[in-house]
C-alpha cells in the first residue's frame, strides 16, 4: 500500500513540474512576440501591418473622359476580342451583364474584372421591369448582383434597366440607373439582320457609325454598345483606337463622374455629365448665394429639391437642367427655391446666376 502512495506521490510531483515548466514556456513566448525579440528573438514571428496609404486620384476633372459601356453580355468570343482592344489602347469600359450569361462566361466577367473594368447588373432575364409584379423586378435586380459578387468579390454599384424603361419603378430598383448619350444602334447592323449584306457594304456600315461616334464625341458622354455581336466587336476595333487619337481616355461610368465630381445616387437616372458646367468645373459647395435668378447647371440630368437643407432628407420635387428658377434665401451650401408649385432646398453648388 505504502508503495502505492509514494508512487502516487512521485507522479503527482512530476506533473506539477512539467506544468510549471510549459507555463513558463509559453510566457516566454509571449515576451518574444510582444516585446519585439528580447534577447535577439525573431522579429518574423509575428506580421506588422503596414502603414495606410492614401492614393491619388486617377483621373481628374481636367480629363477628356469618355465611357463605353456594353449590354446584353458577355459572350465569350465577343466579349474577349473587345477587351483585346481595350487593352491594347490602355481602355476600360462597363459592362452590364445580364443574369442567365454568367456562369457559362466566368472567366470572361473575371478577366474584364481584373482589368479594371466595372461590371454593371442588366438584370437576371433581361424582362422589361416596367411591367413586373415588385416581388419579380427585385429577383432581376438581386440575382446578378448576389452571383457576381460570388464571382468577383464585389457586387454592382450601377443597373442599366433592360431596353431602358424605367419609368415609375427607379426606387424600386433601388441603385443608379446609367443611360446614355450616344447610341451606336449596333444592334440594327447585327449580321443575323443584314444575311444579304455585301462585305463592301458591311464595312461601309462599320465606317459610318465609327465616324459618326469619333467625330461627335464629348467629354463626359455615355456610349452604348452591345458585345454580344461580331459587328459590335468589328466596331470597338475602329471606335476605341480613334477616340484614344482624339485625346480621349477610356474609363468605366463610376470612374467618370467620380474625377468630375459628381456622387452616382440610389433611385436617379444618369445619361451623361457635363464636365464644363458651371457647377461641376466651379464647384462651390459650401458658398452661401445671394437671392436671385438661377438657372439649374447639373451633369444633364436633374437637381433634387429636397424638404430640409441636407443630402439626407426626402425628395419633393426634380429640377430639369437648364430650368431657370427664382432663389428666395439661403444658407449655407443651399438655397431655398419655388417649382412646379413646390417648394423646398436645392445644393447652390448646382445653379448658375442668370444674367
Amino acid at each position: 500500500m505504502k508503495k502505492h502512495r509514494y508512487l502516487i506521490a512521485a507522479i503527482s510531483v512530476l506533473l506539477a513540474v512539467i506544468l510549471v515548466l510549459s507555463g513558463c514556456k509559453g510566457k516566454d513566448d509571449s515576451v518574444n512576440k510582444t516585446a519585439g525579440g528580447v534577447g535577439g528573438s525573431d522579429l518574423n514571428s509575428e506580421t506588422v501591418a503596414a502603414e495606410p496609404t492614401t492614393q491619388p486620384p486617377r483621373y481628374t476633372a481636367q480629363d477628356k473622359l469618355i465611357a463605353l459601356t456594353f449590354d446584353d453580355g458577355p459572350r465569350e468570343s465577343t466579349t474577349n476580342r473587345i477587351l483585346d482592344v481595350l487593352a491594347k489602347n490602355g481602355g476600360v469600359a462597363t459592362f452590364f451583364v445580364v443574369g442567365y450569361n454568367i456562369d457559362s462566361n466566368a472567366s470572361t466577367i473575371k478577366r474584364a474584372k481584373e482589368m479594371g473594368c466595372e461590371i454593371g447588373n442588366h438584370s437576371n432575364d433581361h424582362k422589361t421591369l416596367t411591367k413586373c409584379s415588385y416581388d419579380t423586378l427585385r429577383e432581376q435586380v438581386d440575382k446578378p448582383n448576389e452571383a457576381i459578387k460570388t464571382l468577383t468579390g464585389s457586387a454592382p454599384v450601377l443597373f442599366r434597366a433592360p431596353g431602358g424603361a424605367f419609368k415609375g419603378v427607379t426606387q424600386d430598383i433601388g441603385m443608379p440607373l446609367i443611360q446614355w448619350s450616344v447610341d451606336t444602334n449596333d444592334w440594327k447592323f447585327k449580321d443575323a439582320a443584314h444575311k444579304g449584306r455585301s462585305q463592301k457594304q458591311r464595312t461601309a456600315d462599320l465606317n459610318k457609325i465609327a465616324e459618326d461616334v469619333i467625330e461627335n464625341a464629348k467629354k463626359g458622354d455615355i456610349v452604348l454598345m452591345h458585345d454580344i455581336y461580331d459587328f459590335s466587336a468589328d466596331l470597338c476595333e475602329l471606335i476605341v483606337p480613334g477616340l484614344v487619337e482624339k485625346g480621349f481616355k477610356l474609363v468605366t461610368v463610376s470612374e467618370m463622374y467620380e474625377a468630375y465630381g459628381e456622387t452616382l445616387e440610389n433611385g436617379e437616372v444618369y445619361y451623361s455629365i457635363n464636365p464644363d458646367s458651371p457647377a461641376i468645373a466651379n464647384p462651390q459647395p459650401d458658398a452661401i448665394i445671394e437671392p436671385g435668378k438661377y438657372t439649374v447647371a447639373t451633369s444633364g440630368s436633374v437637381l433634387n429639391m429636397r424638404v430640409e437643407p441636407d443630402a439626407g432628407t426626402q425628395v419633393i420635387e426634380k429640377i430639369p437642367n437648364g430650368t431657370q428658377i427664382d432663389v428666395t434665401k439661403a444658407v449655407k451650401g443651399w438655397a431655398y427655391v419655388t417649382y412646379n408649385s413646390a417648394s423646398g432646398w436645392v445644393c447652390s453648388a448646382y445653379l448658375s446666376k442668370s444674367a
